[in-house]
């Protein structure tokens, strides 16, 4: 089980390349699967210099996303991890997704750049974890800024769109599944779903395919939505093109199945939940597979 890493550098090299790629034996269709939000390397500069516990901005993790779907790797699907947590850098925003002042000074000129989230600091280099917690006792600067986007952000989005573009060239199409977790409670209490997909209301891959993911998560015992409150972020407006073959789809998985709000210890659940998206992403890289590469 992964828990809270540490580290003493602060250089950014204390991500090495940042993200890694868990590669399969063998690709066995066009099925990818990406961790953006998993990361738990926390530099101890980066503790100093927030005002808040590790404990405290762990909350913002999609805490054991990335070990909750590790199985995908033996059913024949490469997954996507980003090593960094998204209090660094969020690879789940447009890389402009930021504070007016500091688009200024990175030479944008967009007549209205900003967004909701970015006001909110938000963006793709969060400054708060939610409109009220702010993250850092003292202002990001600049150079810190553009070395997190040209070195955890740009790379991570480079890895991706090559993994894409290697399975259009190997199978003909790709489909990228961008997972996250979400947190158990609306903030009026009632309990969220315990899987939300999200494809941009119908826009970033094909009707059937959020059909098949929801009927698997159904038969599985979850109750699912779909695109209410997490209809997909960044990723999946960017990525997804049915048209040009290449679908995306995002999956929220209640935390509130296999994580303790308090401690962030694993449930016991789990295992049960961890068992169960084996065997469910096993079947969609299965039935994703090619018809004449499928009856090798």
């Amino acid at each position: 089980m992964k828990f809270i890493q540490t580290t003493k550098s602060e250089d950014l090299s204390t991500y090495c390349t940042g993200h890694i790629v868990d590669h399969p034996q063998t690709w066995r269709s066009g099925v990818l699967f990406a961790s953006p939000h998993s990361g738990s390397i926390y530099p101890k500069s980066l503790l100093k210099r927030s005002h808040l516990s590790a404990h405290q901005l762990r909350r913002n993790e999609d805490i054991f996303v990335d070990t909750l779907f590790e199985s995908v790797v033996d059913s024949g699907a490469p997954l996507l991890r980003a090593l960094f947590p998204r209090i660094v850098v969020d690879v789940n925003r447009a890389p402009d997704e930021l504070l007016p002042e500091w688009l200024a000074e990175l030479g944008h000129n967009l007549i209205n750049p900003q967004t909701p989230r970015s006001a909110a600091g938000l963006g793709v280099v969060p400054i708060n974890l939610s409109e009220t917690i702010s993250i850092y006792s003292r202002p990001l600067k600049i150079p810190e800024i553009k070395a997190r986007l040209d070195t955890l952000y740009h790379p991570y989005h480079a890895t991706l769109q090559g993994l894409l573009s290697q399975s259009l060239e190997r199978f003909g199409r790709a489909l990228l599944i961008d997972c996250h977790s979400m947190p158990g409670f609306a903030p009026m209490g009632a309990r969220r779903p315990d899987v939300i997909l999200g494809d941009k209301f119908g826009t970033s891959c094909h009707p059937d395919t959020v059909k098949q993911f929801k009927a698997l998560f159904t038969q599985a015992g979850y109750n699912v939505g779909v695109n209410y409150p997490y209809a997909g972020g960044y990723t999946t407006a960017h990525y997804g093109s049915p048209v040009n073959g290449v679908e995306a789809i995002q999956i929220e998985l209640n935390r509130d199945i296999y994580v303790n709000p308090v401690t962030l210890a694993p449930k016991p659940g789990y295992r049960k939940l961890k068992d169960d998206l084996e065997r469910i992403s096993r079947t969609i890289i299965e039935q994703s597979r090619p018809q004449d590469v499928a009856a090798q």
